[in-house]
């Protein structure tokens, strides 16, 4: 347990299906973060007459500019967190351990003409954040952003993605250009249904987006289920992508933060 946490408040609660929330809460006096880290949110939650601390990470979705820390996250089956964390109603407390966690930082890339956003589930999370950084598209002018779900209605922020898009200051700018590329592995939909590591193997994902795994041209982040993100990397290794590592320059980050 961190010593290093303080009360929040639920502000707003979104719903996008039972089980898959986003929450925004206050955000404390002076603290910061770099798109792409990941928080601890704790509970005292009572259980046969004692109370016990528990907390799991979450990465921040929202940018550092915003008056709140947006979160999304999904119910876990038996979860000691997680159930209670969607549960919640505006004006609830909860704990926001205020130590910063996470690798998946842009700055660690050097520039490239492309950048691949590979997600699962709500590993979208931290590109929701990453992706609204001006100086991510200035190294970036071509940005792939790939979000693999189970079913159509788990595809979330799509509203949001399309502003990011269209904003000039991001996507809109002129030479650039955010491909999204929605994924729905368990129904019969017109996206996408195969896992991302067989998209890669086939080719079809490149096809797609129209942009090529060339390790001297592109860059690459992974955020969501450890296998994908396992399959991926032994894939993408021998195209010449690695992650950077003891001063050597690098183009590929996983995060491997999973609920």
């Amino acid at each position: 347990m961190s010593e290093n946490r303080t009360k929040v408040r639920l502000l707003q609660k979104q719903v996008w299906r039972k089980g898959l929330v986003s929450i925004r809460v206050t955000k404390p006096e002076g603290f910061t973060f770099t798109p792409g880290q990941f928080v601890r949110l704790g509970l005292d939650i009572e259980e046969n007459g004692k109370t016990e601390y528990a907390a799991r990470g979450y990465s921040i979705a929202s940018v550092p500019s915003d008056p709140f820390l947006e979160f999304f996250i999904v119910e876990v089956p038996q979860g000691l967190v997680s159930p209670r964390l969607c549960a919640l109603e505006a004006g609830s407390e909860l704990w926001l351990e205020t130590d910063l966690w996470g690798s998946l930082l842009p700055e660690r890339l050097p520039a490239s003409q492309n950048l691949w956003c590979l997600s699962t589930g709500t590993g979208l999370a931290p590109f929701l954040s990453i992706l609204r950084q001006e100086s991510v598209w200035e190294k970036w002018p071509t940005i792939v952003l790939v979000h693999s779900v189970r079913l159509a209605e788990d595809l979330t922020y799509t509203q949001l993605i399309q502003k990011i898009k269209d904003d000039s200051s991001l996507g809109g700018g002129s030479g650039r250009n955010l491909v999204y590329i929605p994924i729905v592995t368990r129904e019969a939909t017109q996206f996408l249904s195969r896992r991302i590591p067989d998209l890669i193997s086939s080719g079809d994902l490149a096809e797609t987006a129209g942009v090529k795994f060339d390790s001297s041209l592109s860059s690459v982040l992974l955020c969501g289920n450890p296998a994908m993100i396992k399959e991926v990397r032994a894939l993408l290794k021998p195209m010449g992508f690695q992650a950077p590592r003891r001063g050597e320059p690098g183009n590929l980050i996983a995060e491997n933060l999973w609920q």
